[in-house]
């Protein structure tokens, strides 16, 4: 009979000792919705969305898509299907040039 109990989740280090200046979350929440929009085949998304949430918003952050790529270890192309399968889901709006906005209502919903 196996162990119904739930196990611990533990580390071997600080997760603060891998964070440059403070680290970002999500709720468990908002992943399950990530996880029910953006289906486990499609682990760029998956990826690129966490790295957009995870980052500065409303504010003076703009990274280079050279500083995504590296990120997300994806080249242009991966990149690009990725970004245009977010925005044809309506997780994120894109804007060539100009902005990528994280579409929270719709990821929640």
């Amino acid at each position: 009979m196996a162990d119904k109990r739930a196990i611990a989740l533990l580390s071997d280090v600080d997760k603060k000792e891998y964070n440059e200046g403070g680290y970002y979350q999500i709720s468990p929440l908002m992943f399950q919705k990530i996880n029910e929009k953006i289906t486990g085949k499609c682990g760029n998304q998956r990826a690129l969305l966490l790295y957009f949430i995870f980052q500065q918003q409303n504010g003076d952050f703009h990274p280079a898509e050279a500083t995504i790529l590296t990120a997300c270890h994806m080249d242009h192309a991966q990149y690009s299907r990725a970004r245009e399968a977010l925005v044809a889901a309506n997780l994120i709006e894109y804007e060539k040039t100009k902005y990528i906005k994280i579409m929270y209502k719709n990821i929640m919903a």
